[in-house]
């Protein structure tokens, strides 16, 4: 089989802003949906607490997967058995929980987004016992906050009460934050707005009330420190802070809300601070006085408690940190009323999980029941109980099979099948090499099983002349450290060379190149003698050589990309971050060895961070695209020629012609440019563009996330027929990433 091939690997900058441009040619190919990836189907990523009814079934829910991989409502039986009571689409009905629900006394779940909605800015909703949902309240981002993290309480007339963690009338950014409620008749007040100091700023953390309906709660930053603080909302009159942490040994930074005693004491963690940095166990008396019950060491006593804890009728407190423990994946521990921790169990990061963020509920028997948000057999996270006989994972959120989120470029054969990766998905979650039919059939050529074999393949595929494809996965192989691999046309995969992390490099972002003889070569992000990196070769038989160290040294740094090769063996490529300017720079490797930086970047008008390598025409003129800078700062598609001159042949304005273009570039046989932007277009969701010889740009296809996709990280391919094939981050019918296709793009631009 006969290939082509453009691949390239881009990492998306979050930067505000956009600049009217009227410059830009919209032409109207079309683009067709080939594939949409499947996310998680039951969910993925527990963060929040459960809840857990009388006759032992676990409810909660999921920060992504689901049908639309914007979240789900699940329900847990006690016979192992997990139904997904609700999947949001991320649209109106919200996307992304990150807090459990509550449940009243005829069965109805209620409950926050972080996201959705009208605005974008989160929800409020109702799910009844036979899967409806209604949005009880759109939050708008202003007045009445943005972004509720943390869960509902709920009072005996039915009102709800909350916070967002920005949001708010007060002066910011995107404000401090807000306490509300939410009457039965969908009514919301803001009981208090966050000012930043004193009062805090950014409450993550829930409210809870005492008998009398006072309301208590955590702020993560602010107070007279900016440390946070724990604050009272009384039934009548203004926020009081009870305690603003100083950030030393007190603690600082509480993700977690309160719970209350009968004597009006309260209880909490901090994330930070406290005697080593990795936050305390608290008491808050009634009277304001505050004492770090526990202080953790960030040691195998756990590190970084980011949920609060419950408490027995001995007084004996439990909970979580997120990190800490023997294997630094988070611990269950119990503190005694006289201060004194004991680990009750340390997360492997196996099947058991890794980063449990939730808190733990605890039965009348005394068992234990949380969730981590990652790992398990598949990656996606864990339902586990920890009762008197041990450990015991209760459910593994289950992996899309076909793989997700694709970061990579494509290649294509004489047949018209498509070849790329996934760095996500898979029978364990790390990631798969598939196929795709002109139809769109998907076939996943090996599903990585996260260990010897590799994991996280970032970067795309090349292929040889009988069908064998060969490319690199950031993480796995013997050592963990990143491997070359080889899948055959059968699907049979083998480990070419397994990084050590040492001087042999580590962590290859960029795939490879092939020359003549078989040899590959490639680049690692991390390794070498500078720990910056290095270029590599791997002969046919497995044994590789350290080409040449990057270092911090101005000239040269760590390279993101892939190499590209001429027919003399002269290899050449971009540094992301070095250069004498720190701002990024093209090298050639020569055939003889020798390394030399043909042009640094200012940073400025010539643009700033070459993420995507670099393309060569037969004049032996290179181009590529910088993630920012330019004119506009919205990016720059670049030529330097064979004297190391650099030219600017188009600034993105960030507005409808692009923004960020972090894909490489493909060449028509006429010398036009096709790419892609991650940002930009008119729905803010990326571009397809051309870029003619007059440089001119035209925009072939502006993304709007369904059912078309979005965020295309990587760039196009192009066919002899002027079809151009990409795949996309985002969006497509599971909001996971899409495979496309633009039919006759190249003549419709022109």
């Amino acid at each position: 089989m006969l290939f082509s091939t453009q691949s390239g690997k881009a990492a998306l900058l979050w930067l505000a802003g956009t600049i009217a441009f009227t410059g830009v040619t919209a032409a109207q190919p079309t683009e067709t949906l080939l594939h949409s990836f499947t996310p998680p189907p039951r969910g993925a990523n527990p963060y929040s607490d459960l809840i857990r009814d009388s006759a032992g079934n676990l409810y909660g829910t999921t920060g992504s997967g689901g049908a639309e991989n914007a979240g789900a409502v699940y329900k847990l039986t006690t016979t192992g058995s997990l139904i997904v009571l609700y999947s949001f689409t991320g649209g109106s009905d919200g996307s992304g929980p990150r807090s459990g629900v509550i449940r009243d006394s005829s069965g109805n779940f209620y409950g926050t987004t972080v996201y959705g909605g009208a605005t974008g800015s989160g929800v409020v909703y109702k799910l009844t016992t036979t899967g409806q949902l209604t949005v009880l309240y759109s939050f708008t981002g202003g007045w009445d906050g943005a972004y509720p993290f943390a869960g509902l309480i709920r009072d005996s007339a039915g009102n709800l009460y909350g916070t967002t963690a920005y949001g708010g009338s007060a002066p910011g950014h995107e404000g401090n934050g807000v306490v509300f409620e939410l009457s039965t008749a969908g009514q919301l007040t803001v009981l208090h707005t966050f000012t930043g100091e004193p009062d805090g700023a950014y409450p993550y953390a829930g409210v809870i009330s005492d008998s009398s309906g006072n309301l208590y709660g955590t702020t993560y930053f602010g107070g007279t420190a900016d440390a946070g603080a724990v604050f009272e909302v009384p039934i009548a009159g203004s926020e009081t802070v009870l305690y603003s942490f100083t950030g030393g040994t007190d603690g600082a930074n509480p993700f977690a809300s309160v719970i209350r005693d009968t004597a009006g004491d309260l209880y909490g963690t901090t994330f930070a601070g406290g005697a080593s940095g990795a936050g305390v166990v608290y008491k808050l008396s009634s009277t304001g006085s505050e004492k770090p019950l526990y202080s953790f060491t960030g040691g195998t006593d756990g590190n970084n408690p980011y949920s609060g804890v419950v408490r027995d009728s001995a007084g004996n407190f439990y909970g979580t940190t997120i990190y800490g423990g023997a294997s630094r994946d988070g611990v269950v521990y119990k503190v005694t009323p006289g201060g004194s921790e004991s680990v009750l169990y340390t997360f492997t990061g196996a099947t058991d999980g890794t980063g449990p963020y939730a808190g733990v509920v605890r039965d009348s028997s005394g068992n234990i029941y949380g969730a981590a948000a990652y790992g398990g057999a598949a990656g996606e996270g864990v339902l586990f109980e920890l009762a008197t006989a041990g450990f015991q994972t209760l459910y593994g959120f289950p992996e899309a099979a076909g793989g997700f989120a694709p970061n990579s470029g494509l290649i294509r054969d004489s047949n018209g099948n498509l070849y790329g990766t996934t760095p996500q998905g898979g029978a364990v979650g790390a990631g798969v090499v598939f196929k795709m039919t002109a139809a769109g059939q998907e076939t996943v050529k090996y599903s990585f099983k996260g260990g010897a074999d590799g994991s996280q393949p970032n970067a795309g595929v090349i292929a040889d002349s009988a069908g064998n494809l060969y490319g690199t996965t950031f993480n796995g192989g013997t050592s963990g450290y990143g491997a070359v691999y080889k899948v055959t046309a059968s699907g049979s995969e083998s480990v070419l060379y397994s990084f050590s992390g040492g001087s042999d490099g580590s962590n290859p972002y960029g795939g490879v190149v092939r020359d003549p003889a078989g040899n590959l070569y490639g680049t690692t992000w991390y390794g070498g003698a500078g720990n910056a990196g290095v270029i590599f070769k791997v002969d046919t038989s497995g044994n590789e050589t350290v080409m040449y160290n990057f270092t911090t040294s101005p000239g040269d740094s760590r390279s993101y990309s892939s190499l590209y090769r001429d027919s003399s063996g002269n290899l050449y490529g971009t540094e992301y971050a070095g250069g004498t300017a720190g701002f990024g720079a093209v090298y050639e490797f020569s055939a003889a060895g020798q390394f030399s930086v043909l042009y640094n970047f200012t940073g400025g008008s010539d643009g700033r961070y070459p993420y995507a390598g670099v393309i060569s025409d037969s004049a032996g003129n290179l181009y590529g695209t910088t993630e920012v800078g330019g004119a506009y700062y919205g990016g720059v598609v670049y030529q330097v020629d064979t004297g190391g001159n650099e030219t600017v042949l188009y600034n993105f304005t960030g507005g409808s012609d692009g923004d960020f273009p972090n894909g490489g570039l493909t060449r028509d046989s006429s010398g036009n440019f096709y790419g892609t932007t991650v940002d930009g277009g008119a729905s803010g969701l990326g571009v397809v563009y051309e870029l003619s010889t007059t440089n001119q740009l035209t925009v072939l296809h502006s993304f709007t996330g369904t059912p078309d996709g979005a965020l295309p990280q990587a760039g196009v391919i192009l066919d002899s027929s002027g079809n151009l094939y990409g795949t996309t981050q985002s969006g497509g019918a599971g909001n996971v990433g899409a495979v496309f296709k633009i039919a006759g793009a190249a003549a419709a631009a022109r």
